[in-house]
């Protein structure tokens, strides 16, 4: 097991301005980062690739749906466009040397049309991701579509509709990230929702309920603890709560105030946070079993 944090605790855009900041985060013990591949071009991708590998730091890839990427227009040349975004996207995560590309992909982010999803625009995403994740497929990268609440999309909201997607997708690379915050306000039950994503499940973000600091708030932690173990899971936990409202997907998610006094402390605390909990129910940590 990983702990990982997003990019946007601390920024909204990482170049080789602000490279130091892997160093920063690799000080306070993460063993991975989260990279917004919207906000990166290629030569950048390399910087932070060559930084990454001189701290041992695991990156991976994350980039959401633009309202303007109509992946379930209609209209062919619009998909075609939504489509091609995200093929350049997955070049990204090959060039940051991730093997994981995954976030709200299946439709635009924060685009609700009031009413619920058709049938006609669930095949159209199902084959538009189909091409993407062939695509990644060339690069060894694993896509992961991450059911959102139903304030952000109207698509996929639970894990079940996640799994329901992938399956109607069909490709061995497809599987689910799972986000704390959304499940929280769309699953019956942490634990639950875990279990059927089983071994489909590529990749974790923690924060509370509220998208503060992991271990506050009104999460049942020790269910997802408990599913984790369960299922065998080994991949990372990355911390994506948000401090205020600099973040590139701000405004869609409707971040208008402070989760936490800074970065610094949503970074410490969930940190000590969920390797108390991995030591707790017995989950080996990767960096601790190096150590030994």
């Amino acid at each position: 097991m990983r702990i990982g944090i997003h990019q946007h605790v601390f920024t909204k855009k990482l170049s080789g301005d602000n490279l130091d900041l892997m160093n920063v985060i690799r000080d306070y013990g993460f063993d991975s980062m989260d990279i917004n591949v919207r906000a990166l071009d290629l030569p950048t991708a390399k910087l932070i690739r060559g930084r990454a590998q001189e701290l041992d730091l695991r990156l991976m890839g994350g980039g959401s749906l633009p309202v303007d990427k109509e992946l379930l227009s209609s209209e062919q040349e619009k998909r075609r466009e939504a489509i091609d975004y995200m093929k350049e996207l997955v070049r990204r995560v090959h060039e940051l040397g991730s093997t994981f590309y995954g976030g709200i992909i299946y439709a635009p982010f924060s685009r609700r049309t009031g009413k619920a999803p058709t049938q006609e625009e669930f095949e159209r995403s199902a084959e538009g991701l189909r091409e993407v994740a062939r695509y990644a497929q060339t690069f060894g990268i694993n896509v992961g579509l991450e059911p959102a609440n139903r304030y952000e999309t109207y698509m996929i909201n639970t894990i079940g509709d996640g799994l329901r997607l992938a399956d109607s997708i069909g490709e061995k690379n497809v599987g689910i990230l799972f986000d704390t915050f959304h499940c929280s306000i769309e699953e019956k039950s942490m634990y639950g929702a875990l279990t059927a994503a089983g071994s489909r499940l590529y990749h974790l973000h923690v924060s509370a309920n509220d998208r503060g600091i992991p271990g506050t708030g009104q999460i049942r932690w020790d269910e997802v603890f408990r599913g984790i173990r369960d299922i065998g899971y080994d991949g990372t936990i990355a911390i994506e709560g948000f401090v205020d409202a600099s973040a590139d997907v701000a405004s869609g998610a409707c971040i208008w105030r402070k989760f936490a006094s800074s970065p610094e402390e949503m970074a410490t605390q969930g940190f000590s946070f969920i390797r108390s909990m991995l030591a707790e129910y017995g989950i080996p940590r990767e960096a601790d079993a190096k150590a030994r």
